[in-house]
């Protein structure tokens, strides 16, 4: 199976970032209507996207009467870690620290910066405990 079924492109992603947000099932109209307010897209563009996700196992159908209403088939959680670890492969040869490297040198907020330290901090705490 090649690599792109497993990817979302950035239209695919936005699609997704609706339904998982909506916690219930979706139509095509709602994800339409909450992702492009301004028309930004065709109803059709909308729909085709939608079941390229589903041929490629990102979301499920189900047919409710006239309607299909779709719900996530993955967990994002799960998507974004195959997403991001497939970055680290491509881009830094596999490592992790190389990738958090290169982000941490660009320039962070302030916040950023807390949020990084937290996150580092828990880590440090929960090895000590093993």
């Amino acid at each position: 199976m090649s690599r792109k079924k497993h990817e979302l492109s950035a239209a695919e992603w936005e699609l997704m970032q609706v339904i998982w947000d909506a916690n219930a099932p979706v139509t095509v109209r709602g994800v339409l209507e909450t992702a492009y307010p301004n028309e930004e897209k065709a109803y059709t563009t909308v729909q085709t996207l939608m079941n390229i996700l589903v041929n490629k196992g990102f979301l499920s159908r189900k047919k409710e009467g006239m309607v299909n209403r779709y719900t996530p088939a993955v967990r994002r959680e799960k998507v974004l870690d195959a997403s991001v670890t497939g970055v680290a492969e491509r881009m830094f040869s596999g490592s992790f620290g190389a990738m958090a490297s290169f982000l941490v040198s660009r320039k962070l907020s302030d916040r950023d910066i807390d949020v990084l330290r937290r996150i580092l901090d828990e880590h440090d705490t929960k090895e000590e405990e093993k």
